[in-house]
């Protein structure tokens, strides 16, 4: 359970850091850091949600 607790954790950091990546990305759409930030992002979520739905079917 302890792995669990510490993908939520990521996970509900990473939501924060996305929010602030989008809002950064509509202030500088053309900002190819913003835009970057952003994807990069968003594609660790994504890995973060994978994991732990992995975790949480073996449990």
């Amino acid at each position: 359970m302890d792995q669990i607790d510490s993908l939520r954790e990521q996970i509900a950091k990473t939501e924060v850091i996305l929010a602030e990546s989008r809002e950064n990305f509509e202030k500088n759409p053309d900002s190819y850091s913003a835009r970057l930030l952003l994807m990069s992002t968003e594609n660790y979520l994504a890995d973060l949600l994978k994991q732990m739905d992995k975790l949480q079917t073996k449990g």
